[in-house]
């Protein structure tokens, strides 16, 4: 049960990692957002979280399955999770409003 549970976790961060690094892009969150121009003051936090979600699921993959098949694991997981922002942008880029709602939220904190 604990290692279907890190590997969800696992490709839960990686998709989470790659959608706040495609959300740093502007043309994409405006597509995610109906809204231009509100990127700038998030652009270094969502890069950010977005490298740390990716760093986290290399630490479950390894976690899980050791050095050697955990780093093949991650290569794949992070593959595939990129592909799904891809067409989650391509098709749905509504089903990221709430991480453009929480990341708008944190700007407004921060400035």
């Amino acid at each position: 049960m604990m290692p279907a549970l890190l590997l969800i976790a696992a490709s839960l961060a990686s998709y989470g990692g790659f959608a706040c690094l495609a959300l740093a892009m502007p043309n994409h969150w405006a597509e995610a957002s109906g809204q231009r121009g509100d990127v700038a003051s998030n652009r270094r936090w969502l890069r950010s979280v977005g490298f740390f979600m990716v760093g986290v699921a290399y630490v479950l993959c390894v976690y899980r399955d050791g050095l050697s098949f955990g780093s093949v694991l991650w290569v794949v997981l992070i593959s595939a999770a990129a592909i799904a922002v891809a067409l989650t942008l391509t098709w749905r880029p509504r089903l990221l409003l709430p991480a453009v709602w929480h990341f708008r939220s944190q700007g407004e904190n921060r400035g």
